[in-house]
């Protein structure tokens, strides 16, 4: 039977009431007090992205490079020359959007557009989109994933006697040396890099975590600073004896750093007190801070229970996604406008194949699939 929202609210003020005050709560984990602070006032400077970043070269290095099969088709403009104007994604004609042919249907030698071009193409498309009965904007998809998300955390929870929680956060550079200079990477083959380095990263754990019941959660993130790809992924055991130690986070990390072009140890510290790139909780962190925005996401995906407090690093992971910029975007009272680096974000988020968000086959929102 579905709640009203006015309940869930009941409901939610009632978790953190039961929950406590994790900000100043000592748990076993002798970093929880610094990581928490760390998530809910997260540095402007991720350790992989340069200091002083030239972003006007960064936004005219293009999404990927010349041969890339694979973008989303408005990413792609005339590379021979000789295409008229009525192909650009951004052709005043083109108001249809899918509907119209572009560069990536006619044009012979179809191109990536630049970081910069496409923040103007994203925020045209997911403009329509916002606005348009028949379609579903990114953000919108967002909303909904959070609510999802959130819920399948409450069914793996409830489901493992007593669970411990891994965290870790997996990045990579977007710069690199070429005949003597430093150069941006095209965001395509950031992803790619840090995709293939992941697969890698799950056979690990799944070796070291081959006695237990596990599931997991991962999000694919921009970074602030530059807008970078990176990995944030929550891992769920059924660990009743405290078993599962760092050295299960640092043997991933490991893995990533190996596996990963420009994932550098120096980058991924495992050590409490630190911006740790692997974190063990026994005793997992509730966010108390939970926005009722996200509660409406949780009740419009899921308003057949009551609400239940995320743990920290989940709710960290959810924020996290880059399509929350055209929120931000939306309202006029946010710093965040159409040309900050949490839209290009966003923008190579929609451009590219790869998928923002992963799981598990059994971290699912079962009050959604019935």
């Amino acid at each position: 039977m579905a709640i009203t929202l006015a309940a869930a609210k009941r409901a939610k003020e009632e978790a953190r009431r039961k929950a406590g005050n994790y900000a100043t709560t000592r748990k076993n984990s002798t970093n929880r007090d610094h990581q928490y602070y760390r998530w809910r006032r997260p540095t402007e400077h991720e350790p992989a992205d340069p200091t002083n970043a030239d972003h006007e070269s960064r936004r005219q290095t293009r999404l990927a490079p010349a041969d890339y099969e694979g973008l989303t088709k408005p990413f792609y403009e005339c590379g021979c020359g000789e295409c008229t104007d009525t192909v650009d994604p951004l052709a005043a004609d083109t108001a249809a959007f899918r509907d119209v042919l572009m560069a990536a249907d006619v044009c012979p030698n179809p191109r990536p557009v630049t970081v910069e071009k496409a923040r103007e193409i994203y925020l045209a498309y997911q403009h329509a989109s916002w606005q348009s009965t028949e379609r579903t904007s990114e953000l919108e998809r967002t909303q909904s994933r959070t609510g999802r998300m959130l819920g399948a955390e409450r069914h793996i929870l409830s489901e493992m006697d007593d669970p411990t929680l891994l965290f870790l956060s997996l990045r990579l550079s977007p710069i690199e040396e070429n005949d003597g200079r430093r150069r941006w990477i095209p965001p395509a083959t950031l992803a790619d890099r840090l995709g293939d380095a992941w697969q890698n990263v799950r056979s690990v754990l799944n070796y070291q975590l081959r006695e237990y019941d596990s599931e997991y959660a991962t999000i694919t993130a921009m970074t602030t600073s530059a807008a970078t790809p990176h990995r944030h992924a929550a891992v769920y055991v059924d660990d009743p004896d405290d078993e599962v130690g760092i050295e299960v986070a640092e043997s991933a990390v490991e893995s990533h750093v190996n596996n990963c072009k420009g994932a550098h140890p120096e980058y991924h510290p495992v050590n409490p007190g630190e911006r740790d790139a692997g974190e063990v909780f026994h005793d997992i962190p509730k966010a108390e801070d939970v926005s009722d925005d996200t509660l409406t996401d949780v009740f419009h995906a899921r308003g057949t229970q009551p609400f239940t407090l995320p743990s920290v690093p989940l709710y960290y992971m959810a924020n996290q996604q880059p399509h929350w910029a055209l929120k931000n975007v939306y309202d006029g009272a946010s710093d965040v406008h159409n040309d900050s680096i949490e839209v290009d974000g966003a923008a190579i988020a929609w451009a590219l194949p790869w998928r923002q968000y992963s799981s598990s086959k059994n971290f699912a929102d079962r009050a959604v699939q019935e």
